[in-house]
């Protein structure tokens, strides 16, 4: 979880530089939550640090790093549902940390479109994956 000791960039998602800070921010609060941990057990940080910083950056600056699509992204977490099951609860944790992480170090456009895309995410694999609809569309607030 966010320590609030993050400094914040006042900068927007707008270079690999930005990012790449997000994702390093976001995803060491996620890792450390423990509604998480059991989904982290295993992974080697390095390497998918780098695959989630191409992720984000094809997907706010359009960048070809990442070869994947929505639909690689989803099916590479079906194991982890299978294992141990995504619920409603869950993806409205990982928006809150994604929102959170968002707000305490960016602003812009780009930051705006993470927040949307975020969401978007978030709805398609707890609709693919689990059936769930997570709620409305909270990725302007």
């Amino acid at each position: 979880m966010s320590d609030g000791n993050h400094t914040a960039r006042n900068r927007d998602l707008d270079d690999r530089v930005e990012i790449s800070e997000f994702v390093e921010r976001f995803y060491r609060d996620l890792s450390q939550d423990e509604r998480f941990h059991p989904y982290f057990a295993g992974i080697d940080w390095n390497a998918h640090t780098l695959t989630l910083v191409d992720f984000w950056t094809k997907n706010l600056l359009g960048s070809d790093d990442y070869d994947g699509d929505a639909d690689q992204v989803i099916e590479a977490h079906r194991p982890m549902n299978a294992e141990r099951p995504f619920d409603a609860a869950l993806f409205d944790r990982w928006l809150e940390l994604l929102y959170q992480t968002l707000d305490e170090g960016w602003s812009g456009p780009k930051t705006t479109l993470a927040r949307r895309r975020g969401h978007g995410i978030a709805w398609a694999m707890a609709n693919r994956l689990s059936g769930l609809n997570i709620g409305t569309d909270r990725s302007d607030s």
